[in-house]
């Protein structure tokens, strides 16, 4: 399929996907897939099920279908919305189908999506499964997800190095996922990428095994797409391939854009540093603490900020966009409200023709109608009770989260109390 408009063109020179389950693995928990030409445009999706080869596998695959069905049943006036909504059905049915089976309690995904719609591309992602951006003209790596772990919160705090993060027992420790519980809070980007421009998506079997300047070697070759791909699989499978390996290149040949726009998590991702001696590290680490000695308390002040801000709008967003299908819902239940009442008055006229016609053909003629309103009737009837479950479930998660919100706000409000010493 060869895509006319947008960013790219859908063939075997541009497009890559494959997975393989590693050397330790006995089943493939991944799962991933492309859809082209949807009505929100051309969508790139890689998860990583969790949970046991059975529920992990299954939890991949509920994901990766239910977010290309969404996308597919029709266009969203904003992409990040539809994402946003694509992510909630698709933990939603991974809930559901949980419930269904008590066996696979435990069941999640990591989820991470490239939606490319005219000339730009949309981002969202929840857990450590990674998105990266290539510059094919810098020859640079720029990772553009940032992994939600909880080695990740370390990194962050400044307790361990990012190096230290990829070996870290806890590595494997993520605190989002698809199918963990009702509230989900992806996190969303947006990239102007430009030709030559080339967007990894992969599990951690690839990221977690090959570093992110060997990962840059490799797209800086001059080779195909297709070469590319098997290179870094084969690279982690000779690393070790301790787990399931996945893969997505989309590499960018027809856009607008002279230079990339892009928010990198780690923009020197793709630079490696020489081995440092040990009394340099050592007066390195000292020099180190006399300057986190006059600023940690600014830095952590800084990052809690930020990582509060970050927090409160992700609820929020999530509050609106419930909120948004809880409306859209109650709008078509009122139409079907009305509609029932008026097929009601319809019914009790045609009951009193029958009751008042002396006419036997004219009573035939009321009871044929009485009775196709009566099939309506039964067709409105469940179509309203579905209705009222969906509202009282999408009324639950909204109080849910304005709930979390409220808390979240309160401990903040406290928070800021304390620092000020009041």
């Amino acid at each position: 399929m060869v895509r006319i408009m947008g960013l790219t063109i859908i063939d075997n020179h541009n497009i890559y996907q494959k997975d393989v389950i590693g050397n330790v693995r006995k089943a493939q928990e991944d799962s991933h897939d492309i859809a082209a030409l949807t009505p929100n445009g051309d969508v790139f999706v890689v998860c990583d099920g969790m949970g046991g080869h059975v529920g992990g596998k299954q939890a991949s695959s509920i994901a990766v279908k239910s977010i290309i069905d969404y996308l597919k049943k029709e266009k969203y006036p904003q992409p990040t919305q539809a994402l946003n909504e694509a992510l909630q059905f698709a933990n939603m049915q991974i809930l559901g189908y949980a419930n269904a089976h008590p066996e696979l309690k435990g069941m999640g995904t990591t989820a991470c999506i490239v939606l490319l719609q005219d000339s730009e591309a949309y981002i969202a992602h929840v857990g450590d499964s990674r998105i990266y951006l290539y510059l094919g003209k810098e020859k640079q790596l720029h990772r553009i997800t940032k992994d939600h772990s909880y080695v990740q919160t370390l990194v962050d705090a400044g307790q361990i190095t990012d190096e230290e993060a990829e070996h870290h027992p806890n590595k494997n420790r993520i605190l989002k996922a698809l199918g963990i519980k009702p509230d989900l809070s992806p996190t969303f980007n947006k990239v102007q990428p430009k030709n030559g421009d080339v967007f990894l998506i992969c599990s951690d079997g690839l990221s977690g095994m090959i570093s992110d300047s060997i990962i840059t070697d490799v797209l800086s070759q001059k080779n195909e797409i297709a070469e590319k791909g098997d290179a870094l699989i084969n690279l982690a499978l000779e690393a070790g391939g301790t787990d399931n390996i996945t893969v997505e290149l989309i590499q960018i040949a027809n856009s607008p854009h002279t230079k990339s726009q892009f928010r990198s998590f780690n923009p020197k991702s793709g630079a490696s540093s020489p081995k440092t001696p040990m009394i340099k590290k050592i007066l390195i680490i000292l020099g180190a603490i006399i300057v986190l000695a006059l600023f940690s308390v600014l830095a952590n002040k800084l990052i809690q900020n930020k990582r509060s801000e970050n927090q409160l709008q992700d609820l929020k967003n999530q509050i609106e966009s419930v909120e948004s299908k809880r409306n859209s819902l109650q709008k078509k239940y009122d139409e079907k409200k009305t509609g029932l009442g008026e097929i009601e008055e319809k019914m009790k006229e045609r009951e009193d023709g029958i009751t008042k016609s002396s006419n036997e053909n004219s009573r035939k003629v009321y009871e044929g109608q009485l009775k196709n309103l009566q099939a309506e009737k039964q067709v409105l009837s469940e179509g309203i009770e579905s209705d009222s479950i969906k509202l009282a479930s999408l009324k639950s998660q909204i109080d849910s989260l304005n709930n979390e919100l409220k808390k979240y706000q309160q401990n903040e409000s406290n928070n800021n109390r304390k620092r000020s010493g009041k």
